[in-house]
């Protein structure tokens, strides 16, 4: 571990050596996470030699970001790192910190926050085999396989594997950062091992703290309230369709979905942005000019879920942008309903999307396909 700044014979060496090996120490006993080693601090690098919490952390950066998975937790990004704000884009849940899940758990009791794949279902569903596919699908609760498929001076990429337990598939996701970038690129692919059609959903997880200064932009031409209201503090008619970003309350009130109610509403909704105009959205906090935006292809990828609880889910404050393949949570409708997706036997479905940390701007007008934000009005 010991890197020589200055040298003055041998003692110098052997201090530094020792300093450094005992804030290693430090940083491994008492979990502190956002610390990083002296050699840490500049360049493009992979770190894979500490854990968090018990669990085994991948940690990838470079000058602009920091991105650390948990390849036992489904392959959970939990941090996104703006480095230039030392800020943390990813909401994590205050009272439930990250810790090994049992296959099949309930997800809400165990959220513990950071980016989650819910493949292939929401809702528990039965399989063809009459097997429960489990509470927000089969990757988030069980341990990935992991290797590192390629490192250089100019590019690191880490590729995550998860297989299906209940269906015969496999669930591929390749974090990949380049140097001097300011997001990573992922790469999915999900196959279907088996001899018959799978139908299924796949929502990429991505929750954000809000206060009244996070500002939603996304290309949205519909937004249709979830049908049900498990929480009992939805402020608009469940199942009712409105022209996105507005929309009104029984009481005649106008709401725009882009800018967040006061934090003591007390309210939670569940909406569903079907088609949306173009791959991307962003989250931005207008007041520190810093957001996180994501970039994906509406081929694989056409809908949004968006869950958002202003004081109402359990007291939280947060928004869920889900870009998705489709709509309802509950599989057995989407079904019905022709908004399902669907994998044929053998068959292959890939997408790749970019996450993007940015700064400077209070709201946003795009996010091109390489990754470049415009700023919005």
């Amino acid at each position: 571990m010991s890197r020589i700044i200055a040298t003055k014979g041998k003692t110098i060496a052997i201090i530094l050596d020792m300093v450094l090996e005992l804030l290693y120490n430090v940083i491994n006993e008492h979990h502190i996470f956002e610390i990083c080693l002296l050699e840490d601090w500049m360049g493009l690098f992979v770190d894979t030699d500490w854990q968090y919490r018990g669990l085994q952390v991948v940690r990838i950066e470079n000058e602009h970001i920091r991105v650390d998975v948990f390849p036992e937790l489904g392959a959970k990004v939990y941090n996104f790192v703006h480095k230039d704000s030392d800020r943390n884009l990813l909401w994590h849940n205050p009272r439930v910190p990250p810790a090994r899940v049992a296959y099949g758990a309930l997800f809400d009791d165990h959220w513990s926050g950071g980016w989650d794949e819910l493949v292939p279902n929401d809702m528990p569903f039965p399989a063809p085999s009459g097997e429960m596919l489990p509470d927000h699908g089969e990757v988030w609760s069980q341990a990935s396989e992991w290797d590192i498929i390629e490192k250089s001076d100019d590019v690191i990429a880490v590729r995550f594997v998860s297989h299906g337990r209940v269906l015969p598939t496999r669930f591929e996701k390749t974090i990949s950062l380049r140097a001097g970038e300011s997001f990573c690129t992922v790469q999915y692919a999900y196959i279907n091992l088996g001899a018959t059609p799978i139908d299924f959903l796949w929502n990429i997880c991505c929750p954000f703290e809000i206060t009244p200064a996070t500002r939603l932009d996304i290309p949205a031409r519909r937004d249709i309230i979830e049908a049900t209201d498990p929480w009992n503090t939805l402020k608009f008619n469940p199942g009712a369709e409105y022209d996105w970003p507005y929309a009104t309350t029984p009481a005649g009130e106008r709401v725009d979905f882009r800018t967040m109610p006061p934090e003591e509403a007390g309210v939670t909704d569940f909406q569903y942005l079907p088609n949306v105009s173009s791959g991307w959205y962003a989250v931005t906090d207008a007041d520190a000019q810093v957001g996180f935006g994501m970039v994906f292809p509406t081929d694989v990828l056409p809908h949004i879920s968006l869950f958002r609880s202003v004081g109402g889910w359990r007291g939280f404050h947060l928004v869920s942008v889900e870009p998705s393949v489709g709509y309802p949570y509950d599989l057995a409708i989407a079904k019905e309903t022709g908004n399902a997706g669907r994998i044929e036997a053998g068959a292959i479905i890939e997408a790749t999307v970019k996450a993007i940390a940015y700064g400077g701007v209070s709201a946003v007008e795009r996010i091109e396909p390489d990754g470049s934000v415009v700023a919005g009005g």
